[in-house]
């Protein structure tokens, strides 16, 4: 009889492990650390920005309608950076640049509060948050371009007519460099915005322009010439126009000139609506700063005083109703 031997399966021998086992297949600490450091994205550089408010020096000129460049940047100064800042910060006298300067950084600011957004979070509605709730949200969700800035606040002690010697001696002794497209976002080149007088708007409107040429304004050709290039941004403001100024200065009375309108001083109702005005413009600012360029045009350049009063007017009465 043929015996059938039953075979059991051979027991699987377990590899060996090495006597450095323990050693090369755990990571230290100290490696993992350096491991995860190389690993994650390195911080993004903040942005820089000089902003220049054009005038003539003294107080003789202060409250011309040619000085409400200055006039708009130095209240900025005094009020929203001297809130962020939580100091009085003040303009100090800067021989190397031929003006007076002030730095700080800004942070997009943020405000808790117990029924808005996630986690209890919304920003403080600047212009474009405010516009619409879906605007308002979509900041929640992808933020802003530039959440924090270095901001720099250049107010030249030159003349109006050599305001180019004053940007130009600020970016060569703090080395910045322009960006070649003012629209573009990126953080690697510094910004330049100069705020400056326009007589061919009405009072109050305020104009953003990324580039282009002097549009008759002393200071701005002054700029491009010293800089060379005309690629930075201008904030300009409407002081309004002499009933004789249509396009230029061809129907001007005999005597008359365009300087002696723009070195008087604003009208009894201009004066009033002054601190609405400033108030608009530190808005554009703000939102300059954390958006760029291109969203403040676009906010500007579709929007005058009242229209920016009616909206302000309207937030500030729904959060009273809160």
């Amino acid at each position: 009889m043929l015996r059938l031997h039953h075979v059991g399966r051979r027991p699987q021998q377990l590899p060996r492990r090495s006597s450095s086992f323990f050693s090369t297949s755990r990571i230290s600490e100290k490696a993992h650390a350096n491991a995860t450091a190389s690993a994650s994205p390195a911080k993004s550089k903040v942005v820089r920005k000089l902003i220049v408010g054009l005038g003539n020096p003294g107080d003789k000129f202060y409250k011309t309608r040619h000085n409400i460049g200055s006039v708009v940047v130095q209240h900025f100064v005094d009020t929203f950076a001297s809130q962020v800042t939580a100091q009085h910060l003040q303009l100090q006298r800067d021989a190397q640049t031929h003006g007076d300067v002030a730095r700080f950084r800004v942070a997009f600011p943020w405000k808790v509060g117990p029924d808005d957004g996630p986690s209890g979070s919304y920003p403080v509605g600047d212009l474009v948050s405010r516009s619409s709730k879906r605007a308002k949200e979509r900041t929640l969700q992808e933020g802003v371009p530039h959440d924090q800035v270095d901001v720099a606040v250049l107010l030249p002690s030159t003349y109006m007519n050599g305001s180019g010697t004053a940007v130009r001696a600020f970016l060569q002794t703090h080395r910045w460099r322009l960006k070649k497209n003012p629209l573009a976002l990126n953080r690697h080149d510094d910004e330049l915005l100069v705020v400056t007088d326009d007589v061919a708007l009405p009072f109050g409107a305020c104009r953003v322009k990324a580039r282009g040429g002097p549009g008759g304004q002393n200071g701005v050709r002054d700029i491009i010439k010293c800089v060379g290039t005309d690629r930075f941004a201008r904030l300009r403001i409407g002081v309004g126009a002499p009933h004789w100024f249509v396009g230029g200065n061809s129907g001007a009375p005999a005597g008359t000139a365009m300087d002696k309108f723009v070195l008087g001083r604003f009208h009894g109702d201009e004066q009033d609506a002054m601190p609405d005005l400033l108030r608009y413009t530190n808005e554009l600012l703000r939102l300059y700063l954390h958006r760029g360029v291109a969203q403040t045009t676009t906010v500007a350049n579709s929007m005058d005083l009242q229209q920016y009063l009616q909206q302000y007017d309207a937030s500030r009465a729904a959060a009273v109703r809160r």
